[in-house]
């Protein structure tokens, strides 16, 4: 609090006194201040100046979560795709209309941040694969959306009498289903990170030789 008492009178005032110095100094200046913050809340509990907050207040942007704003997705996929191809020394990379229509779909509670850490990841992931496909995302992502698309369905199906109710899998099924998709991507994932090591992968996977052998005969993953 009393850090923002001496900038509210950098603010008004448009001076301040470097450290160690008697001389205050005028500077003409213009504020840019970001939060994701309630503000307001932070007045209420004590813990941020009013007067600071109308100060601030000049002039105001909001900007929606990304999940209001679906059609930049496209737009910031293909900025930051590239990029990362280029910093990865990478060919450009395409992507699928599935590949976009997920991310699409997906909620992003991260906004834009969680959206750029994913396609990091997806691109090495990817690796040298011409085109990106929903395999090379996350799998909690591509879980969330199906589960997400299972809940519209039945929703759906309730409120439509004349139609079939269409009824969830056993939870046991789900479960191993769910269970059965994740590993099947780790593996691919762990595969393409080690550049298909077998020893680099049982060290980063915590897993025996036989063991991963075993896992990738099951799940039909060839090494190339």
């Amino acid at each position: 609090m009393s850090l923002q008492k001496a900038f509210l009178r950098v603010l008004q005032e448009h001076k301040f006194r470097p450290l160690g110095s008697h001389r205050e100094i005028s500077s003409d200046f213009r504020l840019l201040a970001a939060t994701n913050r309630d503000l307001d809340a932070m007045v209420d509990e004590g813990k941020f100046r009013s007067d600071l907050l109308f100060r601030l207040r000049s002039f105001v942007i909001e900007l929606p979560p990304l999940r209001e704003r679906r059609d930049d997705i496209k737009e910031l996929v293909r900025y930051h795709i590239d990029n990362f191809c280029d910093q990865y020394g990478l060919a450009p990379k395409g992507y699928s209309p599935e590949f976009i229509d997920l991310l699409m779909r997906y909620p992003w509670p991260g906004n834009v941040r969680e959206l750029v850490n994913t396609l990091d990841r997806t691109v090495a992931t990817a690796r040298f694969d011409q085109t990106l496909y929903p395999k090379h995302l996350p799998s909690h992502i591509r879980v969330q959306v199906r589960c997400a698309e299972m809940e519209n369905d039945a929703a759906a199906a309730q409120g439509e009498r004349s139609q079939v109710i269409r009824k969830l899998p056993k939870l046991q099924e789900y479960r191993d289903a769910i269970y059965a998709e994740a590993e099947k991507q780790y593996l691919h994932n762990l595969m393409n990170l080690t550049q298909n090591d077998i020893g680099e992968a049982c060290r980063m996977s915590g897993l025996s030789q036989s063991r991963l052998y075993a896992l990738l005969k099951k799940n039909d993953i060839t090494r190339h």
